[in-house]
């Protein structure tokens, strides 16, 4: 494919992730915070979960707005303009981005489970929709953040 054809594709790509992370993310965030409400221990945990996702979504579309701000990478690896700096969209990138927001989906209610070991009273902390719609936003959205750092952990702790 030609780089003008490559360069075509990537600008479409690109709406159609931001589109799609949008589209995604904002039910996401308001399906969640509205099943917050629930009596039931599965729907509070979708909920949870949902929050996460668009808290995981919302890194994505900041991460895939910044690349496309910079400028593009081709497929040999040739950044577009030339003078392109930093992380640029590009292909691969693009399939991340889809995939991205269900890290979110998982992390948010793991992490929530953590918190409550820190908190005096955990059943105030679980009474309070704001904080736990806060912490599973910002759980989701450092989602990526946190994998990484534990995943370094182990391997420093344990050497694998």
């Amino acid at each position: 494919m030609s780089p003008d054809a490559q360069l075509k594709a990537l600008r479409q790509q690109a709406l159609y992730v931001t589109a799609y992370l949008i589209a995604v993310i904002v039910p996401g965030f308001f399906f969640g915070y509205y099943l917050l409400e629930s009596k039931s221990r599965m729907l509070s945990l979708l909920a949870v979960a949902l929050i996460g996702f668009s808290g995981s979504g919302t890194a994505a579309l900041t991460s895939c707005l910044d690349r496309y701000a910079r400028g593009f990478e081709l497929d040999d690896g040739t950044k577009e303009p030339k003078e392109a700096k930093g992380e640029t969209f590009n292909s691969r990138m693009a399939r991340w981005f889809y995939v991205r927001p269900f890290l979110g989906l998982l992390v948010a209610p793991v992490a929530l489970w953590g918190i409550e070991f820190f908190v005096k009273d955990a059943n105030t902390f679980r009474d309070s929709p704001q904080h736990v719609a806060f912490s599973a936003f910002l759980s989701g959205l450092l989602a990526k953040s946190v994998l990484d750092l534990i995943k370094n952990l182990f391997k420093n702790v344990f050497r694998a």
